[in-house]
């Protein structure tokens, strides 16, 4: 093998780790989401029920929520909007939708880079 082609394929190699890593972040977002997405639902079911909140690392708080209280929900750039419940929900939704359409993209730029580098070993095998 020349080379060039060894070089191609550190490249692909290097390309494919790093997409390959991504989607594990990725992956690991949308669960997060979908645990979060089950406790809003489990919260809307609950009247004045309690909850621990956290209030940085390792520190945490128990409170009281009220029927139809409001959440801060990060908008972008540190800004935030108060939202109910339902509307709570559906931005986590949204995001879940978001992440799943990376995820999917992730996915085939895996599939896109080992069938580069199947081709140039196939190719390499075959010289």
């Amino acid at each position: 093998m020349n080379q060039e082609s060894i070089q191609i394929l550190n490249q692909l190699n290097e390309q494919h780790e790093a997409a390959n890593e991504q989607l594990k972040i990725v992956e690991q977002q949308i669960t997060e989401i979908d645990t979060f997405d089950n406790e809003l639902i489990v919260l809307k079911n609950q009247k004045d029920g309690e909850i621990i909140a956290p209030l940085g690392k390792s520190v945490f708080a128990k409170m009281k929520l009220r029927e139809n209280e409001k959440f801060f929900v990060e908008v972008g750039a540190g800004i935030f909007v108060r939202k109910d419940i339902d509307e709570t929900i559906s931005v986590a939704k949204e995001q879940k939708e978001k992440l799943e359409s990376f995820r999917e993209q992730l996915t085939q730029e895996v599939a896109f880079i080992t069938a580069q580098l199947e081709e140039i070993i196939k190719k390499h095998r075959n010289s």
